[in-house]
């Protein structure tokens, strides 16, 4: 009897702003930055393209993450930045961002997209991506699909004429949402630190949006009550931040410039449950109301009720609090996050194994 064959682990070239696959499987990923910011990753000049290039030719490569770009490359909001930084050093990073629109070209491996930005839209920049990736994640996903292309495919809102185009159809089909997900090494086991508060947020309240807006008052109003309010008005050291995180009960979690954000992830890190506004995106591996975190309705009065409620049951608390760790471990990992994505595409697991799971219908189309 022949032994099994031996699965090789992918292989993964990554270029844009963010390290998604780079941050999970570092050594089996290659990442290049193609963003207009001044930070240490090297970025795809023209020879580290040509050499990619000629690697992706040779299927070294068994899959391409390509990540979406806020500004085009010809926006000067791209190169008048990199031209600020870099002076004379600054042609590798300035031909990086055209690399970026050249990866899909010239080779047969397979292209995924991701999206892990605020906005809700996909400019039109982008579209390229939709139209040559197998799928395309996209952390702000609205549960109408169809409004990404809001004033960017469309002048207004995309009305049923145009959702009814061949074209239109086949990029809405690739969208998947992706979580922002726990951003780095998980804990082994959730804090079990003493609670000393009751309520924990820190953010930006100055130009915040309504939901952090609409619930300061009420929070300052249950402190008036004798409820414990932790709100600090200052930027914490982040050491300082996760201590104080553990020791509430709830941490208030509302939408920032996106809804999903790493304060979800952090307090079932460290045991606290997350209160949040009820999303307004479709969500990958969600959070459940009352199993894994706490949602409430945007409209007065209800955050306060929200905690009132919640504070007069803390073994339930402590409940919730220990599924949310073991959720955010098993599906909100950079690794998690990065399998499911690599399963979706190629039906095979990051070490090369083939996946248990079927295979989604993501077709490369033909273009």
């Amino acid at each position: 009897m022949s032994a099994p064959a031996m699965t090789a682990p992918l292989r993964i070239l990554e270029v844009g702003n963010h390290k998604f696959f780079a941050s999970a499987v570092p050594e089996q990923t290659d990442y290049f930055y193609s963003g207009h910011r001044r930070i240490p990753d090297l970025p795809l000049g023209p020879i580290r393209f040509l050499r990619v290039l000629r690697r992706l030719r040779r299927k070294e490569y068994d899959l391409v993450v390509l990540h979406s770009a806020r500004f085009a490359p010809w926006h000067p909001r791209t190169f008048l930045p990199i031209l600020r930084d870099r002076h004379l050093f600054a042609y590798p990073w300035l031909f990086a961002p055209y690399a970026w629109r050249l990866l899909h070209r010239f080779h047969e491996v397979p292209v995924v997209a991701v999206d892990l930005s605020d906005t809700f839209g996909i400019g039109r920049h982008n579209f390229f991506l939709l139209d040559h990736c197998r799928a395309f994640f996209k952390r702000e996903l609205p549960a109408d699909r169809w409004l990404v292309f809001f004033k960017s495919g469309h002048w207004d809102m995309p009305g049923r004429r145009w959702r009814q185009r061949r074209r239109n159809r086949r990029r809405m089909e690739k969208l998947r949402p992706i979580s922002y997900g726990a951003s780095g090494k998980p804990l082994r086991q959730r804090s079990t630190a003493p609670k000393s508060t009751d309520v924990f947020f820190a953010g930006d309240l100055f130009l915040g949006t309504t939901p952090r807006l609409d619930g300061v008052p009420e929070l300052k109003a249950l402190a008036l009550e004798g409820f414990r309010i932790d709100m600090p008005e200052q930027n914490l050291p982040y050491d300082e931040y996760i201590q104080r995180l553990g020791a509430a009960w709830l941490a208030w979690s509302p939408a920032g410039y996106g809804w999903d954000c790493g304060r979800h992830y952090e307090a079932a890190e460290y045991g606290t449950v997350a209160l949040s506004n009820y999303p307004t995106i479709l969500r990958d591996q969600p959070f459940r109301d009352g199993e894994h975190c706490l949602f409430y309705a945007p409209e007065p009065g209800e955050l306060s009720a929200a905690v009132r409620k919640a504070i007069e049951d803390k073994p339930r608390l402590e409940q919730i609090a220990d599924a949310a760790f073991l959720h955010v471990k098993k599906h909100h990992t950079p690794r998690a996050r990065a399998e499911r994505v690599a399963i979706e595409v190629l039906g095979r697991r990051l070490d090369g194994s083939t996946a248990a799971a079927p295979v989604a219908s993501v077709k490369k189309d033909e273009n």
